[in-house]
């Protein structure tokens, strides 16, 4: 039962995740679509992201 909740945690702190990179305008990482990625993965490329936006000035 905890597995299950635990998991079910991670998916959707994954699927936020996702959906902040997609609003920033990523779509994959390399040749991986963003679902195939983990966790780790993920919050990796979002500050990545998130820190390449800041650099940006209109």
């Amino acid at each position: 039962m905890i597995m299950n909740e635990s998991r079910v945690e991670v998916q959707c702190q994954k699927n936020l995740i996702i959906n902040s990179l997609l609003n920033l305008g990523v779509y994959k990482k390399g040749n991986k679509q963003l679902y195939e990625l983990t966790l780790h993965e993920l919050k990796i490329e979002y500050q990545t992201a998130k820190s390449c936006t800041n650099h940006l000035s209109f």
